[in-house]
């Protein structure tokens, strides 16, 4: 009774899960592209840990392992699609060349079982391992720099740190890359170092730990969509004269108007000052100064920063540095104190106390 419970907690997890997100993908409309990709993943899942529960059962069906191969497959491209859904991320080519392993087996199994290939199985079980691991590492390494454009985006749109939002997401990418090298192990290992043996509690519950984490954490990660904005259309190239120009007015507003002492200021609102759009401004901005939004903002806030703290006329050295926070536009002093020591290589207080007028 124990093992049977033990070797269907993984399907169970997943099956819970998949009727969550499908409960929560029919109420609730907004963010369709996501819930439709993670919902699809713990069915895959679901699949997937149903074969095993079936196979440590020893009640395995030709259905079943056909199944098992599509479904190991596919779960790691499905998660892939649900992250660049997740962070707003265009589909690509790589996204659906991704599933040719999942189209391939689900074609030639079939064929080899009614044909009787020679080697045929064997081959097609090595080809599926070895897809599986490819798939691992790629989906694992590319979800990565999936999250480091996304962050990159903020930084060209928002002007204060938005970085936090995305937490969760590296957590549930984190989640996934021990569960994608767990998984290779057990896949080297093969599915009979179990059978029939008590061991096989020990991927059991590692497994269903690490999936629930992945449906909690998912389940609790949204990003608004006015945070992450889909990716602009290609501005057309300007002359050296327009972008002359356009950065002088970025200049200018910046400098008079005082646009940085606004915490919520965003490449938009910039935009709109210098009667341009957010295309052409991220554009000249990146190009004459090698910076993001965000960067470039940040030197304004900490040189005007500079100005408050080598005034000799406040109080106290914490009222001169809660002065210079506040007025420059930083969200937080946790930020104020990043960005200030690094672009200049000193803490707030140093600054003062070694510039002190």
């Amino acid at each position: 009774m124990l093992y049977q419970w033990i070797i269907s907690l993984p399907m169970m997890l997943c099956f819970f899960w998949s009727i969550f997100w499908l409960v929560r993908w029919y109420g609730d409309r907004s963010e369709p592209r996501v819930k439709r990709t993670i919902t699809l993943f713990f069915i895959a899942a679901t699949v997937l840990y149903t074969d095993h529960w079936l196979y440590f059962s020893e009640r395995q069906s030709f259905v079943g392992t056909w199944t098992y191969l599509i479904a190991n497959l596919s779960v790691y491209p499905i998660y892939y699609t649900y992250l660049r859904a997740l962070t707003r991320t265009k589909p690509n080519a790589e996204m659906y060349l991704l599933f040719l392993p999942a189209v391939l087996i689900a074609v030639l199994y079939p064929l080899d079982v009614h044909f009787r290939i020679p080697y045929g199985r064997g081959s097609l079980l090595l080809f599926a391992r070895i897809c599986f691991a490819i798939e691992v590492i790629w989906v694992w390494w590319r979800g990565y720099r999936v999250l480091r454009e996304t962050r990159a985006r903020l930084d060209d749109i928002y002007s204060d740190d938005r970085s936090y939002l995305l937490h969760p997401t590296y957590l549930i990418q984190h989640l996934l890359g021990i569960t994608a090298a767990f998984s290779m192990c057990l896949n080297l290992l093969g599915r009979d170092f179990f059978a029939e043996s008590m061991m096989v509690s020990i991927p059991a519950i590692i497994m269903s730990a690490l999936l629930f984490g992945i449906g909690y954490v998912a389940a609790h990660t949204t990003l608004p969509q006015e945070t992450i904005h889909t990716e602009a259309p290609q501005a057309k190239e300007t002359t050296i004269e327009e972008t002359d120009a356009l950065m002088q007015a970025i200049t200018t507003v910046l400098r008079e108007q005082e646009l940085f002492a606004s915490p919520d200021l965003t490449i938009h609102d910039l935009a709109s000052a210098v009667h341009s759009n957010r295309t052409y401004v991220s554009q000249c901005i990146n190009r004459r100064t090698g910076l993001s939004f965000s960067q470039y903002v940040a030197l304004y806030r900490v040189e005007h920063a500079q100005q408050i703290l080598r005034d000799s006329g406040y109080g106290t050295d914490k009222e001169a540095i809660m002065d210079a926070m506040m007025s420059s536009g930083f969200s937080s002093d946790k930020t104020f104190y990043r960005v200030f020591k690094e672009i200049t290589g000193e803490t707030p207080l140093q600054y003062r106390h070694n510039n002190l007028q």
